[in-house]
């Protein structure tokens, strides 16, 4: 597959602090797409950054010119490690309806998925998850998914950035859907009582903050992770049609790009949302550009893992529970100190190694069954 057919190479004006573009900037450490060097073979790259100028399925009109302005700041950060292979393909070229965009991204994104690169999408408006998601759709492996916005996006109607969510949660390639860091008052409630129900997680805003510890395991089982700017609060990034005064900050957000990062498992990591016209100062683009360094940085320490019980790398926990058959099992890496715990498949008799915390372990300590592992076990069985 020619990737130089569906994205127009990169072109940019001088960054507004030209004297600072030296060579060890970001943008002097990977390879863009331009006229006179084009996209070469994919597999040679870790890591592909590409932009979509799409926003016509979506009321935020003007979204689709963020990409650029976001790549002119990331390109004036600092490189991480001048090991990794990143290109940045370009944008996607401009199609005659945004349902050729999602088949093209589609496209784009099987042959990266296929070739083992991480994709790094600079959106254009949030409904361009649902056409990345098909191209996850059409392999044999089930996908976990976690969406990082201030709504839950579940209008009935045609696909847009605010109803773009129903058709992921109901294909049947779906194992496992985060919504985290929706704002109640911004949410019909019955919308995240469908989620519940499916057996997917609901994280409000409020127990976000409260650790942000807490959302590591989430990121650690997903392959597609979609952050809408809107969960940011305003006065962090202004840059949106539907800002809030609340929601996280900068930080929290920065942090959360940087767990996706160390996924072994994420290989598509998307910003939406993000317009240019409401912008101050370029601020909210910067906050983008920096949320990408983040999610760079965390995949450049990445650490595959895989609990074993013989595994010496790891310690195994097994706790019985009075009021059930099946003995929790969990395991902490005495590498990283992350854990995992077993979900048993009663069906084949296999078990599910699911992402957690030491909490969950506590919880089964203390004969309480932790609420990760019965929505993991309602899924399954």
């Amino acid at each position: 597959m020619d990737l130089n057919y569906y994205f127009e190479p990169v072109s940019l004006e001088k960054p507004d602090e030209y004297f600072r573009y030296s060579d060890v900037m970001f943008g002097r450490n990977i390879r863009i797409n331009t006229p006179s060097t084009p996209i070469d073979e994919i597999s040679n790259y870790q890591l592909a950054i590409l932009g979509i100028n799409e926003d016509r399925n979506s009321s935020n009109k003007g979204s689709a010119a963020a990409p650029n302005q976001i790549r002119m700041k990331l390109y004036e950060l600092f490189r991480i490690n001048e090991k990794l292979r990143i290109i940045d393909l370009g944008n996607l070229k401009q199609t005659a309806t945004p349902e050729d965009t999602y088949f093209g991204i589609r496209d784009v994104m099987t042959d990266l998925l296929n070739n083992q690169v991480t994709a790094i999408i600079i959106g254009g408006t949030q409904d361009l998850t649902r056409g990345i998601y098909m191209a996850y759709e059409q392999r044999s492996t089930p996908v976990n998914v976690v969406n990082i916005d201030s709504r839950l996006d579940m209008e009935e109607g045609i696909l847009s950035s605010t109803s773009w969510v129903l058709p992921v949660i109901n294909s049947p390639r779906l194992f496992r859907y985060s919504a985290m860091g929706h704002q109640q008052y911004l949410v019909d409630n019955s919308h995240a009582q469908q989620i519940e129900e499916r057996g997917f997680d609901v994280i409000r805003l409020g127990t976000l903050r409260s650790g942000m510890l807490l959302a590591e395991p989430f990121l650690r089982d997903a392959h597609l992770v979609s952050l809408d700017i809107a969960s940011i609060r305003q006065s962090d990034a202004p840059g949106t049609r539907y800002p809030s005064p609340n929601g996280l900050t900068a930080e929290e957000a920065c942090q959360l790009a940087r767990y996706a990062g160390m996924s072994d498992q994420v290989s598509c990591f998307g910003l939406y949302e993000i317009n240019p016209e409401f912008d101050r100062n370029h601020q909210t683009s910067h906050l983008a550009a920096q949320a990408i360094w983040y999610f760079v940085e965390g995949f450049s320490q990445r650490k595959m893992e895989r609990p074993e019980e013989n595994n010496p790398d790891f310690k195994v926990f097994m706790v019985n529970h009075q009021d059930m058959e099946h003995t929790l099992t969990f395991y902490k890496s005495l590498v990283t100190g992350r854990w995992w715990m077993e979900i048993p498949e009663i069906k084949t008799g296999n078990q599910l190694l699911v992402a957690c915390s030491q909490e969950e372990y506590q919880q089964a300590c203390n004969h309480d069954i932790p609420e990760l592992w019965w929505r993991a076990f309602q899924r399954i069985n």
